[in-house]
């Protein structure tokens, strides 16, 4: 029996995982970035069956933190099963906050979805980059559109609040003061701006 250890290099500024599948000789490469652990790259290998899509969901689901920016590159994919395509297509109902994207699928395998919230297609890695981060930017202008009021509650009793920007605000009810940021959570602490 061989033992596999994992193999970490940087790339990207990313810390690269290596997770070997237990039935083949597949795996899945996962990055995740050193600040904010909320943008993954998953480079799938092999064959995309129902073995490897109900892994690839439950290693999703292990993470806690939503929402994120998840890019899947089908670069190394050999083969798509019907199953594992459509447990790839249905991650964006799985994970609503969540943003999703594909590059480099080769011309042989078809991953196409059909429904409101499918998963966009890129020919390459940059390309989608860039969508995921177009993306996040324009939700994070929307949030507080033309300075239009918004309710929020404070974050030690609860009481809700309008607020019409992100900034420190001052709970009238408790006096705790707290921080609304642009997508409307609060944060306990003050910030400094």
């Amino acid at each position: 029996m061989k033992w596999i250890t994992p193999i970490f290099r940087r790339i990207e500024k990313c810390v690269a995982e290596i997770l070997f599948l237990p039935h083949s000789n597949r795996r899945i490469n996962r990055f995740l970035h050193r600040d904010t652990l909320k943008e993954i790259i998953i480079n799938l290998q092999g064959d995309l069956d129902f073995k490897l899509g109900e892994l690839l969901l439950s290693k999703l689901e292990e993470l806690s933190e939503s929402p994120r920016k998840i890019l899947f590159d089908a670069s190394e994919l050999e083969s798509a099963t019907l199953e594992g395509v459509s447990i790839l297509n249905r991650l964006p109902e799985r994970f609503p906050t969540s943003q999703f994207a594909i590059c480099s699928v080769p011309t042989r395998i078809e991953i196409s979805a059909r429904g409101e919230k499918e998963i966009r297609v890129f020919s390459d890695r940059e390309s989608a980059k860039s969508y995921l981060i177009a993306a996040d930017s324009d939700a994070g202008s929307s949030a507080f559109a033309e300075n239009s009021p918004v309710l929020v509650n404070c974050p030690i009793c609860f009481h809700l609040l309008k607020i019409q920007t992100s900034g420190n605000y001052g709970c009238p009810v408790c006096h705790s003061k707290f921080f609304a940021t642009k997508d409307r959570r609060t944060s306990a602490f003050e910030r400094l701006l």
